[in-house]
């Protein structure tokens, strides 16, 4: 019953020590994600092509739930 006292303990004192490291200064682990530029559209042609697309998605996304639905009608296991 002492074991997972301890290991609480530990978890506890573990995120402590990484919160006085973070004020600290120390470097993160990971870098924050900079390289991917985000896709905003400006012109009208631009918006009508993002919409396009989403429209097209949405589509493949329906017609694979109704194909889905009609597997499961006809009884195929």
């Amino acid at each position: 019953m002492g074991l997972p006292l301890v290991g609480a303990v530990v978890g506890v004192a573990l995120r402590g020590f990484g919160k006085a490291l973070a004020k600290r200064g120390a470097k993160k682990v990971s870098k924050t994600i900079s390289s991917v530029k985000p896709n905003v559209p400006k012109t009208k042609l631009e918006k009508a092509k993002s919409k396009l697309a989403i429209a097209k998605q949405k589509t493949k996304g329906s017609k694979a739930k109704l194909d889905q639905t009609i597997f499961e009608m006809k009884g195929y296991k």
